[in-house]
């Protein structure tokens, strides 16, 4: 019979000052950009060194989403976690993230989980075990690649918005954003679209995308809706020079009409620019490139909510 509850041990040397690592480890808004199975990331209250967290995550290829309290000491650089509210099939998960000084730039971190399954299910068990370590081992990596790559990296993400403003409703602009399955009959770059949701606000969105020379990728997201102004998502199957891409859609007031804006963060993958491009490019044209395509299907998409909901208020 299997035992109720289990505890895992997951560690890695970095290269890099223990309280800059602890400080990426504190600030959950960005782990979307830093860990693959982090969809997103949200701090939902702090109080001292009290915080309330809510992640969106993969967890063996399933999204899910839970919440934790997290106890924050930076003076011994450790945060230690409990979920309040968990996703099944975990019943209980706690753990903590410790970083240990080794030298003045080389640190030691540490990973640990301890959990049980809903009834004590040894299969559920299993399920949970192999989800941690396999998130577990992406996320050290990946806090070792971001520690250890240079700030100015040309690996490094960056960031960029586009925005209309319009006096139609918000609610049908958002509508339309959340409608991710009606897009390829909307918008003219959409040649296939498929959606799945989730619990949590959580969506799953498959999309056939024409480029402007002709040619079409696919790509697939996990998003989060937050009805009824804002729409975050990660793609996970992404266009050949990209590393990463994260994003969100937000409605806000801007005087008295209404402010649509569509926020990048983006990658570039620098082994895959001259296989992609040619042997004279480089990362600024495959950034500039990029920014082009993803800020023209961006607007594109804003003009064309803007025009479904003007038409919607008219045929009602």
């Amino acid at each position: 019979m299997a035992d109720p509850a289990r505890t895992d041990l997951h560690s890695a040397t970095i290269t890099g000052s223990a309280d800059a690592v602890y400080r990426r480890l504190e600030d959950v808004g960005q782990w979307s950009q830093m860990f693959e199975p982090t969809i997103h990331g949200a701090e939902l209250a702090r109080d001292g060194n009290r915080q309330t967290i809510q992640l969106w995550a993969t967890a063996n290829g399933e999204p899910k989403a839970w919440v934790s309290e997290r106890e924050l000491d930076p003076v011994a650089r450790t945060i230690r976690f409990a979920q309040t509210v968990t996703s099944s099939p975990v019943a209980e998960m706690s753990g903590a993230w410790q970083v240990l000084p080794l030298s003045e730039d080389t640190c030691r971190v540490e990973l640990t989980h301890t959990y049980r399954a809903e009834n004590d299910s040894a299969e559920s068990l299993t399920w949970i075990a192999r989800a941690v370590e396999t998130n577990s081992t992406k996320e050290l990596s990946a806090l070792k690649f971001a520690c250890e790559r240079d700030a100015d990296s040309e690996a490094s993400p960056f960031t960029f918005t586009d925005a209309v403003d319009t006096t139609v409703d918000p609610v049908l602009l958002f509508s339309f954003l959340d409608r991710g399955e009606l897009w390829a009959g909307r918008l003219e770059h959409v040649a296939e679209a498929e959606m799945r949701e989730f619990s949590d606000g959580l969506q799953f969105l498959r999309m056939r995308t024409r480029t402007p020379d002709g040619d079409t990728h696919v790509t697939e997201s996990y998003r989060v809706s937050q009805s009824p102004a804002r729409l975050l998502y990660k793609q996970v199957t992404l266009p050949a020079l990209l590393s990463l891409h994260t994003g969100e859609w937000t409605i806000t007031p801007a005087g008295e009409s209404w402010r649509v804006t569509s926020k990048h963060t983006v990658a570039i993958d620098p082994d895959a620019v001259h296989k992609v491009l040619g042997a004279d490019a480089t990362v600024s044209d495959a950034k500039r490139l990029a920014r082009r395509n993803l800020g023209n299907n961006s607007l594109r998409t804003l003009e064309a909510a803007v025009r479904w909901a003007g038409t919607a208020v008219s045929q009602r």
